[in-house]
């Protein structure tokens, strides 16, 4: 599912390039957006059949997954919120709605990871590609937002 925003925005982006229109640098920063953290949740979500072929215990499968999550989303957050900074995107609510869910999900990711106050398990990794799943709908929103606003004000 994530992979088809990820293709959906690819489209709409080269159908605008297509006619001559140049993409603003948030839509851009969007389509790399889509792409990256589309790529990285298919990762995600193959991993632990991946390890599945190393390990039957679920709960070594889910902490590895745990780390990886972490790892990645905290790499990515603090890349993607630099590479806003510098084009001093606009922060549409949808936009500070995924930041803050991410912001959210890696210390549950974390406490997962580490079995605090429950034993690592794959509904915690599941339901985290959920939200990612949700987050794309969220940016996408802005993104076709962005193509509305632009033939609005006649740009």
């Amino acid at each position: 599912m994530t992979t088809a925003f990820v293709a959906f925005a690819a489209i709409i982006a080269s159908l605008r390039v297509t006619f001559g229109e140049e993409l603003s640098p948030f839509q851009r920063l969007l389509i790399h957006f889509f792409t990256e953290t589309g790529l990285l949740t298919v990762i995600l979500e193959l991993l632990p059949l991946a390890l599945a072929g190393f390990w039957q215990d679920e709960v070594i499968i889910a902490r590895f997954s745990a780390v990886y999550a972490i790892v990645t989303c905290s790499t990515y957050l603090v890349f993607y919120i630099r590479r806003r900074l510098r084009i001093r995107a606009p922060t549409p609510l949808p936009s500070l709605f995924v930041m803050m869910g991410y912001g959210v999900w890696i210390p549950l990711l974390a406490i997962t990871g580490m079995g605090i106050y429950w034993q690592p398990s794959l509904a915690i990794i599941a339901a985290f590609c959920f939200w990612c799943l949700v987050s794309s709908v969220a940016i996408f929103i802005s993104f076709l937002a962005t193509f509305v606003q632009n033939e609005k004000s006649g740009a």
